[in-house]
C-alpha cells in the first residue's frame, strides 16, 4: 500500500492515519513516490513519518529519483530512515523521465542515466563507510531498480537487491522481469531478485470523480494518452483480484497499491478486497 503522498490537497494527518490503518490491516509494505515539480509530499519526509507511527510494516520509496540528490545525501537520506525505522526501509531508485523535476533542480536532463549508474554504485560505499549518516541496520539498505529498459535489467542485477515496475500490463511485466531474472543469472548472483509491481486503484463510486481528476492531471504532460491511464485504473473489487492473481502468475513478489484518492477509508476498503 503506498501513501497518498503525491495526492494535492492530503492533509498529513491523513497520511499519519493511512500508515497507521495499513499496518493495522496487514499489509506488507508502505511505499512513497516521488515527484519535485508537483504539489505533493517528499517521499522521504512522509516515510519517516510512518516510520514514527508504525513498528512493523515495511518502508518503500516507490521511486526515488535519485538523479536530483547527491549521492552522499541520498546515501544519508535512506541510512537515516533505516535507522528510524528499526531496518525497514527499502531503497527503490530510477532515473526520472520528466524534464520539468530537472530543471527545477538545476540539474541536467541528459546525463541522469550516467549519473544515477555512478551514483548507485557509490551507495554501499559510502554506507560501508559509515561517514555521512548512521550505518544502516544491516550494514547496508537494501535497493530496487526502477525502468523497463534492458540497460534497466543489467543495473538491477549488478547493483540492487531485485527490480521494481511502474505500472504495467501483466505480460509485459512478465517480459521485463524474465529480463531481471536472466540478468541476475548472468551476473553469478545468488537467490533471486526481488520483483515489485505497482498498481494504481480506486474504490467506491463516491471517490470515482476526484480519482479520475487525479489520474489525468497526474499523467497529463502525456497529453491524450493520459486517458489510457485513466481508463486502466482498477476500481472494483473483481478487477483488482484479477490483477492481483495476473500478476501473481508472473512472479511478481509484492503489488504495491498507489492511491488515486487521499481518504484513509480507501486502505480499509483494499484490505477488504485482497487481505
Amino acid at each position: 500500500m503506498a501513501l497518498p503522498n503525491m495526492i494535492p490537497g492530503t492533509p498529513g494527518t491523513a497520511l499519519l492515519e493511512w500508515a497507521v490503518r495499513a499496518e493495522e490491516r496487514g499489509f506488507s509494505s508502505l511505499a512513497a513516490t516521488d515527484r519535485l515539480v508537483y504539489p505533493g509530499y517528499d517521499p522521504v519526509s512522509a516515510l519517516a513519518a510512518a516510520a514514527g507511527r508504525t513498528s512493523r510494516i515495511g518502508l518503500l520509496s516507490n521511486v526515488l529519483i535519485a538523479p536530483l540528490r547527491a549521492p552522499v545525501e541520498l546515501a544519508k537520506q535512506a541510512a537515516g530512515l533505516d535507522q528510524l525505522s528499526g531496518g525497514r526501509f527499502t531503497l527503490g531508485l530510477a532515473p526520472g523521465v520528466r524534464a520539468d523535476d530537472f530543471d527545477a533542480a538545476d540539474r541536467d536532463f541528459t546525463d541522469r542515466v550516467a549519473r544515477f549508474d555512478r551514483d548507485i554504485a557509490a551507495l554501499r560505499e559510502l554506507w560501508a563507510a559509515g561517514t555521512v549518516g548512521p550505518r544502516p541496520v544491516r550494514g547496508h539498505v537494501p535497493v530496487l531498480v526502477g525502468g523497463v529498459t534492458a540497460a534497466a535489467a543489467e543495473r538491477a542485477a549488478r547493483w540492487a537487491d531485485g527490480w521494481t515496475a511502474p505500472g504495467l500490463t501483466p505480460d509485459r511485466t512478465s517480459e521485463l522481469a524474465d529480463r531481471v531474472r536472466k540478468a541476475w543469472s548472468r551476473a553469478g548472483r545468488p537467490g533471486r531478485p526481488r520483483i515489485v509491481m505497482l498498481l494504481r486503484f480506486a474504490l467506491g463510486a463516491d471517490v470515482a470523480e476526484a480519482a479520475d481528476a487525479f489520474v489525468r492531471d497526474y499523467f497529463a504532460v502525456l497529453g491524450p494518452a493520459a486517458e489510457d491511464f485513466v481508463r486502466d485504473t482498477p476500481r472494483d473489487a473483481a478487477s483488482i483480484r484479477a490483477a492481483l492473481r495476473a500478476f501473481a502468475d508472473c512472479g511478481v513478489d509484492e503489488v504495491v497499491f498507489h492511491p488515486t484518492v487521499g481518504d484513509p477509508a480507501q486502505v480499509d476498503r483494499l484490505a477488504d478486497v485482497t487481505l
